[in-house]
């Protein structure tokens, strides 16, 4: 469905404190190129966000997964009209091997290190609640380009 898109995070087997990390460098015309993002992608019509974020994980890593936490919904608006809704996710139980995503480069990553690389600033207010696997219900955030302007938590 347009404009609606879910996002997971997904942590680390062995080393429970990292993260996998999406570095967006592969797609032309890309709103993320260049900044780490989570896993996920658009909902198709007829799926739920809980089949999305399944499917847009195996697709893009290889993974299946196992458990996940639905952790909040996200609104982000930007100041030209573009909208968009993302359901986010925490992955922590997955099993298969990963491999080669055609969307950018899977980095695993502690939350500091995520931290001071490229990424929307607004990944930083609801990723707090997700490295812990802890649901924050719902936010929004008002962008004008990559300057992040308005955040409202609910």
């Amino acid at each position: 469905m347009k404009n609606y898109f879910t996002l997971a995070y997904i942590r680390n087997l062995e080393d429970k404190e990292k993260f996998l990390f999406l570095l967006r460098n592969k797609k032309k015309n890309d709103i993320n190129k260049g900044k780490y993002i989570g896993i996920g992608g658009h909902v198709e019509e007829g799926e739920s966000p809980d089949q999305g974020i399944d499917r847009e994980i195996f697709e893009e890593t290889g993974l299946i997964v196992k458990n996940k936490i639905h952790c909040g919904s996200v609104f982000y608006r930007d100041i030209s009209g573009y909208h968009e809704t993302m359901e986010v996710y925490y992955v922590d139980d997955y099993k298969g091997v990963l491999h080669e995503c055609d969307e950018g480069e899977l980095h695993w990553l502690y939350p500091q290190e995520f931290m001071d690389l490229p990424h929307w600033k607004a990944d930083e207010i609801f990723l707090d609640y997700v490295f812990q696997g802890k649901v924050f219900s719902k936010m929004s955030f008002l962008y004008d380009k990559d300057n992040l302007l308005e955040v409202v938590k609910e």
